[in-house]
């Protein structure tokens, strides 16, 4: 039963309330999405009513965590102080449902594919089922997949699929080039994560896939009492080579080496972005950490000034938002990326798995992690006619380019010469000597705790320059 009303109001379910929470809640409050309940309805929204407006005056919903003082960005949730007032009115004046022809027509959300179209290319992560058992740990899995490119593929949009939400937590795909193949960043193609929404890339923007690549599945499953299948797919929409005007790369700012003692309710770990294009655009942010992660920051420097870019008060594992810039920040003036992760190991935080820990850097989530996945964009080289004096210069840049191939391949072959002593083409961050592993994260570009040739190649690329 409902309470009487108490103040005076035009405004009704129907009429108001349906359009405030159509603009802010439906997108996950409705049947078969993500919320644990339905706000589609009158009679769902009646008894959720008292919880909506509690939860939106203390900004915990719409989910959206930056705080509004430093940065704009073109993803935020937020709920104007106008939508908030029609709230609380209908709830002070006892919920009134109003008249049904007051309702608003319902919004069609597109299902499945989130994508500008229908993706040119669909690839499962493998041929067959992967079982998760009904209870236990389940390591990360990674399933390597031969797309068979045979020529360079600049990627639009992608979006991974999970075949079963109930058991994938997340999954990201990376892409592995082969051998001998320019190629920056980590390798990030894109990911289902908590509480994310697909990104759109901007007109002109892709990410290269070199010919020869292989994609990488990083799945990390949960165990909820029964089992279970899974078969997640990317899906890929390919763009025009040449229609592309910027080409997108994920760079990361990292910190695997800290320790959180047990207790602490503020623990501080930094770390840096270890290279960023000067001429690029920052156009995102995706901070990541586990249930311990209290809070973030990104500051750029500039002739020693720190400007805060982003600041994240209040992290929250289950909403691991990509932050996206409404305005691109140019590169080319800063000197630094750093980030500060905030933990808060004490028994005061409520989801903290074990305040009596020691906590490391680990894959699972009563470890933990700092890192930041940066998305940034370089204007791609473009080729005009030579004159003879550009023609010999390219021709003089040509020997050079090859005496940089040749440092290049010294580099990876020495490297796994005095490391590799199988000859499997892998080194484990176990197998090193312990005066590597603290800067081990330099050759394991996509952190899984193993370096292969592609990820020492990227390395040598950044320190063996033309």
């Amino acid at each position: 039963a409902t309470a009487g009303p108490t103040v005076a109001t035009s405004v009704t379910f129907c009429n108001q309330v349906s359009r405030v929470l159509q603009r802010h809640c439906h997108e996950c409050h409705r049947d078969g999405e993500i919320a644990p309940f339905s706000l589609e309805r009158y009679e769902d929204v009646v008894g959720w009513a008292e919880t909506c407006l509690e939860v939106t005056e203390n900004g915990r919903m719409p989910p959206w965590h930056a705080d509004p003082n430093h940065g704009n960005f073109a993803n935020a949730r937020n709920m104007s102080d106008a939508d908030k007032e029609t709230l609380r009115d209908w709830v002070a004046a006892g919920m009134p449902e109003g008249e049904q022809s007051d309702l608003p027509q319902p919004v069609t959300y597109t299902q499945g594919w989130q994508l500008s179209k229908v993706p040119d290319r669909v690839i499962p992560m493998r041929d067959r089922p992967y079982l998760i058992p009904a209870v236990g740990t389940v390591e990360y899995q990674y399933f390597v997949v031969d797309p068979e490119f045979t020529e360079d593929q600049w990627v639009t949009g992608a979006q991974v699929i999970p075949g079963d939400r109930t058991v994938v937590h997340h999954a990201i795909v990376f892409i592995r080039p082969p051998d001998g193949s320019e190629f920056r960043g980590v390798g990030w193609l894109t990911a289902y994560v908590p509480g994310q929404r697909l990104s759109r890339v901007p007109q002109g923007y892709a990410r290269k896939i070199p010919a020869g690549s292989k994609l990488v599945f990083q799945m990390h499953y949960t165990t909820n009492g029964a089992e279970h299948e899974d078969i997640s797919r990317v899906g890929i929409v390919f763009g025009n080579a040449d229609e592309v005007t910027h080409e997108l790369i994920t760079v990361i700012a990292i910190d695997q080496e800290f320790e959180i003692p047990p207790q602490a309710p503020n623990h501080e770990v930094s770390g840096d972005v270890r290279w960023f294009p000067q001429n690029g655009l920052l156009l995102g942010v995706a901070p990541h950490m586990h249930f311990r992660g209290k809070s973030f920051q990104l500051f750029a420097e500039h002739h020693g000034q720190a400007e805060t870019l982003l600041h994240v008060p209040r992290y929250d594992f289950n909403w691991q938002h990509s932050y996206e810039f409404s305005e691109p920040l140019p590169l080319q003036d800063i000197d630094r990326l750093r980030f500060t992760a905030t933990f808060d190991n004490s028994p005061g935080n409520p989801f903290n798995p074990d305040p009596s820990m020691w906590v490391t850097w680990g894959d699972q989530t009563w470890e933990e992690m700092a890192v930041a996945f940066l998305e940034v964009a370089e204007a791609r080289r473009t080729t005009s006619p030579q004159s003879p004096a550009e023609s010999t210069a390219n021709s003089v840049s040509g020997i050079i380019k090859s005496d940089r191939e040749r440092r290049i391949q010294k580099f990876v072959d020495d490297f796994f010469a005095r490391l590799d002593a199988n000859s499997d083409g892998i080194v484990l961050r176990t197998e090193v000597p312990i005066s590597v592993r603290n800067t081990f994260w330099r050759f394991d570009r996509n952190d899984d705790l193993k370096a292969e040739r592609d990820e020492v190649r990227q390395l040598a690329l950044t320190r063996i320059l033309d």
